[in-house]
């Protein structure tokens, strides 16, 4: 049986909500930007693990620095944490300490998004994809940084 031919491959992006295209959401089935259902990036579980630009989550590990830009890291082994992010994800580091690392991410997206002169579309969730929705929801093995279980996923791996 032959692979099927894909000729409009998804751009990668770290979590719900922050796909710049129609139809680049996990399942592909989005309407437009920033409504995707989750992330199409490849899954890692910690800080610097990601294999390409914009796969970088946020929080926990890192520089407050590098906590500022989740889902916007330059390039390869330059993100800061596990993919996908959490709704219950904080930023330890930075200005954006105790506050939700989800949240940071769709804001760095629509600022991006704005620049680009590209219409973004509200998210499926306000805060991000809870833990739980995660479990229920996502095919692959869900973790997230933080031996202690503060991410809410569970431990690196």
């Amino acid at each position: 049986m032959s692979s099927p031919v894909i000729n409009n491959p998804l751009e990668l992006h770290a979590c719900m909500g922050l796909n710049a295209c129609k139809g680049h959401d996990r399942l592909g089935t989005n309407a437009c930007a920033g409504t995707g259902t989750c992330a199409t990036a490849s899954e890692h579980s910690c800080h610097t693990l990601n294999n390409c630009r914009g796969q970088g989550g946020c929080g926990l590990y890192g520089t407050g620095e590098e906590q500022m830009h989740p889902g916007d890291n330059p390039c390869a082994w330059q993100g800061s944490c596990a993919v996908p992010i959490n709704a219950e994800r904080f930023s330890t580091d930075g200005d954006n300490q105790g506050k939700g690392v989800w949240l940071k991410a769709r804001e760095v997206f629509e600022i991006k998004m704005k620049k680009a002169n590209r219409q973004v579309g509200p998210s499926p969730s306000a805060v991000g994809p809870t833990t739980a929705w995660l479990q229920q929801n996502y095919d692959a093995n869900y973790t997230a940084c933080g031996a202690s279980g503060m991410s809410g996923g569970g431990s690196c791996i």
